[in-house]
């Protein structure tokens, strides 16, 4: 995978963590993203060891959407 590529995923989970923790801000979601999305505190290095490996960016991914479908932003 391109150095290109792994930013670009790096910047979507930076995104999604944002986006949680900012605009969802439900507290009772926090634990859940942190334990199977991006952990607590996470750092650039962090987010770019989860978009080296897929089955953590997948499940990030999936953990989001999961987030969003119960607080019924998605279907």
């Amino acid at each position: 995978m391109s150095n290109e590529m792994l930013v670009t995923k790096a910047n979507i989970l930076g995104g999604m963590n944002a986006y949680v923790l900012e605009e969802i801000g439900d507290e009772d979601w926090f634990d859940y993203w942190w334990t199977y999305g991006v952990p607590d505190g996470a750092t650039e290095d962090d987010l770019m060891e989860i978009a080296k490996n897929d089955e953590l960016w997948i499940e990030c991914i999936e953990t989001f959407a999961k987030i969003c479908r119960s607080v019924g932003i998605i279907e």
